[in-house]
C-alpha cells in the first residue's frame, strides 16, 4: 500500500514540478550553440538575441560557436543535447531549409528540435553593377529570353542559398542563366561582379549592402515576400513575379521534447524582445529585417513550409553536391 501511495504522489508531483522548474527557468546560465563562425550574421543575431535574454530573463545567455561539416556538427550537438532548456540552438535556413535538402543528415532537421521562434529575416537582394544595362528585374528577364543561357550569374558555392534562391528565380521566371561559382567563395563574389567576371548575382543583404550604398552596385529586388524595412525604396521580387518569396531567416530552438513551459517562456521573451525599438534597430544595422513568432506552433509550420520549397527547387533544377 505504502508504494501504491508513493506512486500515486509521484504522479501528483509530476506536473507540479514541471511548473516549479518553468517558473524558476532559467536557473542558471543557458548556452546557445551557433554552427556558423563568430563575426557572421548568424553569429551576430544570436549575440544581440543572447544579450537581450539576459536582460530580460535574469541569467546569461552566452554564444558558443560549434563549427564544421555546413553546420551539421553544432545542430547534431544540440539535437543530442539533455531537453532542459539549457542548451539551445540558434537556427537558420541553412541548416533547416536547405542542407536536409542536400546531405544526408544523422538526425532529422524537423522532428529532433523543439522550435521555439524565428528571429530574423534575411532577404537576399538581386544586384548588378552599377554600369550595367539592366535597369530592372523586367529588362533583365527580358534580356535572359533573347539571349538564353549568356547572361552569368555567381554564388559562393553549389547549393549555398544565393545558389537557391537564383535557381528559384531562373525556374520562377522561365529563363536560362549561367552559373559561376565563385573561386574565392563569399569573400570575393561581390569583386567578381565589380570587375565584369560575372553580370548578376543575388546575395543575403547585409554583404552588398554597403556597394548598394555608395553607388557601386544596383539593386533591382530583394526577395521577401514584401519590400524589406533595410531598403525600402528598393522593389519586391513579387511586384515582378507574383508570390516570389525566398529568404534566409535565424530562429531560437531547442531539442526535442523541451517541457512546454520552458517553451512558452522562451516564446514570450522572444515576442517581447522582438517588439523593441533599440533591438529591432540593432537587427536592420545588420541588413535584416526582424521578426518573430507568435506561437511555437506557427514556426514549425514556417520550417515545414521553408524545407519544402527548398527542396522543390533542389528537385526542379536538378541540385547535387558531393557527399
Amino acid at each position: 500500500m505504502n508504494k501504491l501511495v508513493r506512486f500515486v504522489c509521484g504522479l501528483i508531483l509530476l506536473p507540479f514540478s514541471l511548473v516549479q522548474a518553468a517558473e524558476e527557468y532559467p536557473s542558471r546560465p543557458v548556452k546557445i550553440v551557433v554552427p556558423w563562425p563568430a563575426g557572421g550574421a548568424t553569429d551576430n543575431t544570436a549575440r544581440i538575441m543572447g544579450a537581450k535574454l539576459f536582460t530580460l530573463l535574469k541569467q546569461p545567455f552566452v554564444v558558443e560557436n560549434r563549427t564544421g561539416a555546413a553546420g551539421t556538427i553544432g545542430t547534431q550537438s544540440v539535437a543530442q543535447a539533455p531537453p532542459d532548456g539549457y542548451t539551445l540552438l540558434f537556427m537558420s535556413a541553412s541548416s533547416h531549409s536547405v542542407t536536409p535538402n542536400m546531405l544526408k543528415l544523422a538526425y532529422d532537421a524537423i522532428e529532433d528540435f523543439t522550435p521555439i521562434s524565428v528571429s530574423t529575416i534575411f532577404p537576399f537582394v538581386l544586384v548588378v553593377p552599377a554600369d550595367s544595362p539592366y535597369q530592372n528585374v523586367k529588362g533583365l528577364i527580358r534580356a535572359a529570353k533573347e539571349s538564353s543561357g549568356k547572361i552569368t550569374y555567381g554564388s559562393p558555392g553549389i547549393g549555398g542559398g544565393a545558389h537557391l534562391v537564383t535557381e528559384l528565380f531562373r525556374l520562377a521566371a522561365g529563363i536560362e542563366l549561367v552559373h559561376v561559382p565563385s573561386k574565392g567563395g563569399g569573400s570575393t563574389i561581390i569583386a567578381e561582379l565589380m570587375s565584369g567576371q560575372i553580370q548578376m548575382m543575388f546575395d543575403s543583404l547585409p554583404a552588398p549592402l554597403g556597394q548598394i550604398r555608395a553607388g557601386r552596385l544596383r539593386a533591382l529586388a530583394v526577395t521577401s515576400l514584401a519590400r524589406s524595412s533595410v531598403v525600402p525604396e528598393v522593389p519586391a521580387m513579387s511586384e515582378f513575379i507574383p508570390g516570389f518569396e525566398g529568404v534566409a531567416w535565424t530562429g531560437l530552438g531547442g531539442p526535442a521534447k523541451l517541457p512546454k513551459p520552458v517553451v512558452e517562456r522562451l516564446s514570450a521573451a522572444v515576442n517581447q524582445i522582438a517588439a523593441e525599438a533599440d533591438y529591432r534597430q540593432k537587427i536592420r544595422d545588420l541588413g535584416a529585417d526582424p521578426a518573430s513568432s507568435k506561437t511555437p506552433e506557427l514556426f514549425r509550420a514556417f520550417l515545414l513550409a521553408e524545407k519544402a520549397r527548398w527542396g522543390k527547387v533542389v528537385a526542379e533544377a536538378k541540385i547535387t553536391v558531393a557527399q
